[in-house]
């Protein structure tokens, strides 16, 4: 990919760009790896239509349209933030907007993308939570964690506090905070801050079954 700037305000990827490989077969197994990714992301015009959404885009999309069976060839961007979408395709500039799900909300960065016949935007989707199950189980495993401690982190994940997890755990207060220490030890964290600074930075992936919510 190459990147053309004509200013302060404007960035545009030049999608035609040569690589050194090519074909189907890679672009199969690109979209493919674009499938397993847990941000969702999409490829929209300046109406608002999707020419292509991986997974999570898709399962975001029908949230934001409040229907969990809607037309996945007819996922549109929410009409209310037409205004960010067209200055991306119009005006080449890059967006940072927050969409109200029906439940929470999430951030989207959109990105002009030229093509030679007209301007796209790429949309990247935030994530609602600082780690998914993928995730959680492989820092599990590498950090040699017990059942107890995964579970325990996956509440901190969830920005429970030690009382809060006590009781959802039915155990001791006094219990759960050796828990943490115990993870925090495994893992070489000074703090429960920098436990989820390090959670937050890994690759976030999509359950092999699909999107989990």
């Amino acid at each position: 990919m190459q990147t053309a700037t004509t200013g302060p305000e404007r960035e545009t990827v030049n999608a035609n760009a040569e690589a050194p490989w090519g074909g189907d077969a890679v672009l199969a197994a690109l979209l493919a790896g674009l499938d397993r990714c847990a941000h969702g992301m999409a490829l929209l015009d300046a109406e608002g239509q999707a020419w292509f959404a991986n997974t999570s885009a898709r399962a975001l999309f029908k949230r934001l349209a409040g229907d969990a069976d809607a037309d996945p060839q007819r996922l549109r961007w929410p009409s209310d933030r037409h205004a960010a979408l067209a200055k991306v395709c119009g005006q080449g500039r890059r967006e940072l907007v927050e969409l109200r799900l029906p439940k929470g909300s999430v951030s989207v960065a959109l990105l002009p993308v030229s093509l030679p016949d007209r301007q796209l935007a790429f949309a990247l989707f935030g994530r609602e939570e600082i780690c998914g199950p993928v995730e959680l189980q492989q820092f599990a495993l590498r950090h040699q964690l017990t059942l107890a401690e995964t579970q325990v982190l996956g509440a901190l994940c969830k920005g429970l506090a030690a009382n809060d997890i006590a009781l959802v755990h039915g155990v001791a207060r006094t219990t759960v905070l050796t828990q943490i220490a115990a993870i925090r030890t495994k893992t070489g964290s000074p703090s429960v801050r920098a436990l989820l600074a390090m959670i937050s930075r890994m690759p976030q992936l999509v359950p092999l079954m699909g999107v989990v919510h």
